[in-house]
């Protein structure tokens, strides 16, 4: 896999936006990603696999987006991303998106977010994904989960 290199681009969208770089995650990453995530765990097998992406402002990580190649009926499957609470807002999270849109180019992409996550909700609606389908109450807090694809193939 190529380096995602966004440290160039910013969104139309965003006002706020800033310079950021994306890059795979490196080993180095973990304790400052557990620092900002909120998602448990660690996200040490993805960056071992190459399925992690970062972004970094001022050489810091504030934000991280993680995927499976083959995650759901073997399409791929955005899994997890997190950006810092006090950096959310500023287009960050949508740029990760869309950095592994690049990688699943060519295929259909999977999500899913719970339905109190407005913010998940609105980065896939502005970046075309649909909403395809939801399971009510399926979650530990008895929140329903919302399901999202892209279709990434030419036209």
């Amino acid at each position: 896999m190529s380096t995602t290199d966004a440290s160039t681009t910013m969104d139309a969208d965003c006002e706020n936006a800033f310079a950021i770089h994306i890059r795979h995650g490196h080993e180095n990453d973990l304790p400052l990603i557990a620092e900002f995530d909120e998602m448990g765990g660690s996200r040490q097998q993805e960056i071992a696999a190459e399925c992690c992406l970062v972004a970094e402002h001022g050489g810091e990580t504030i934000a991280y987006a993680s995927f499976q190649q083959a995650g759901l009926l073997g399409q791929p499957l955005l899994t997890y991303l997190c950006v810092a609470a006090d950096l959310r807002g500023q287009g960050i999270g949508g740029r990760l998106v869309q950095a592994i849109q690049q990688i699943a180019r060519g295929r259909m992409m999977l999500s899913s977010t719970e339905d109190w996550c407005a913010a998940s909700q609105r980065i896939f609606i502005r970046l075309g994904w649909r909403k395809i389908g939801e399971l009510a109450g399926v979650n530990k807090d008895g929140s329903t989960e919302y399901f999202y694809a892209i279709d990434l193939s030419p036209n």
